[in-house]
């Protein structure tokens, strides 16, 4: 279990890290650090389970592979209901770093607090607390 804690931690290393970036207006990078943060804290929790995590960053991989593992059909219907939050969780991974795309203020408030609603959501069901 111990090589399955760094992601943990990671997650919540970028996640503090996007807090703060976007209170300096760094809209990219705080983002990109959002989309991070998930993408370890799912790959955390599948890892807990089976004792290795998935070595893709697609959201549309992940989540399936995270409500198999919790046998949990509304961590799907959670990512249909949300596909446009999970659209451009994907887009800051790839847009942050390559493209001249900018992130908006508005934008990534709204990307914060759905994270932040998601991390919640996925308390209820795996018991496991990101905050």
């Amino acid at each position: 279990m111990e090589e399955i804690n760094f992601l943990k931690e990671r997650a919540k290393e970028f996640f503090e890290e996007a807090e703060a970036l976007k209170k300096k207006k760094r809209y990219n990078l705080s983002a990109f650090n959002l989309e991070q943060a998930i993408q370890l804290w799912l790959k955390y929790l599948i890892g807990k389970k089976i004792g290795d995590w998935p070595k893709t960053h697609y959201f549309s991989e992940l989540i399936p592979q995270l409500a198999d593992v919790y046998e949990e059909k509304e961590i799907l219907k959670f990512y249909q209901d949300n596909e446009l939050f999970f659209d451009s969780l994907e887009d800051a991974y790839f847009t942050s770093r390559y493209f001249p795309k900018k992130f908006s203020e508005n934008l990534v408030s709204e990307i914060l607090a759905k994270s932040k609603d998601f991390l919640e959501f996925l308390k209820k069901i795996t018991e496991e607390s990101f905050f």
